[in-house]
């Protein structure tokens, strides 16, 4: 496997239409349907018109894995109102083991050196994100509601890489990724209490997500800002 810039990405065969099919392939169900909830980034047309410019204004840092030129995993930094976010994690179904810590990885010493200060946006439909952010050191920061897609709920586990301990719950707010508070409303009471009788620490399961999965070590933290803010 070979680490792959932004810049030596686009010299590869078809690489548009490799990032769009390998995020396709990484958020599809064994039913066949692809459920990512950004949907423009499983069409190659998005890749050229949207992230190919924002590559060149540095809005946004890509890394990819490749086999020959195959790429096999993606990952970037992409800049949101000013804040660093590490995200669109994806990879090939039979990417070999480890593929995607060792692609975040290599994205987590390129912050260090920058002294970035970023989050992560993991979703509720597995823990293999949450582990690899653990892994790397990073604060847990939070919990949050993204909003429901096709009638699919997706929810938001928070790290960063704030030197501070882990997000402490306090009624009211259910996180603060990067020191933005999160407060509650009434729309994201409504999701509590769902999360609530779905909360499990099993590693995953297919796609759509039925459950809300997080790790053993942060499962208390979770019920217990659910428990202040209903």
């Amino acid at each position: 496997m070979r680490l792959l810039t932004k810049e030596q990405i686009v010299t590869l065969p078809n690489w548009a239409e490799q990032l769009a099919e390998v995020t396709r392939l990484a958020w599809t169900g064994h039913d066949g349907t692809c459920y990512f909830p950004y949907k423009p980034l499983t069409q190659s047309q998005y890749w050229i018109e949207v992230v190919l410019p924002a590559w060149h204004n540095d809005s946004i840092h890509s890394w990819a894995m490749v086999e020959g030129t195959q790429i096999i995993a993606h990952a970037a930094f992409v800049k949101k109102n000013g804040i660093w976010e590490c995200g669109r994690w994806v990879a090939l179904p039979q990417a070999p083991k480890g593929t995607m810590s060792c692609l975040v990885t290599e994205l987590f010493h390129h912050a260090q050196k920058q002294k970035w200060q970023f989050q992560v946006e993991c979703t509720q439909a597995h823990t293999a994100s949450e582990k690899i952010c653990r892994r790397l050191g990073l604060r847990f920061a939070g919990i949050g509601i993204l909003e429901k897609i096709d009638n699919i709920w997706w929810d938001i586990i928070y790290f960063d890489n704030l030197p501070h301990p882990d997000f402490s719950p306090v009624k009211g707010t259910i996180g603060n990724p990067l020191g933005q508070k999160i407060l509650v409303s009434p729309f994201f009471e409504e999701r509590l209490k769902m999360i609530h009788q779905l909360i499990t620490t099993k590693n995953g399961e297919d796609l759509p997500p039925k459950f809300f999965h997080i790790l053993p070590e942060l499962e208390p933290t979770v019920r217990q800002i659910i428990a202040l803010n209903l």
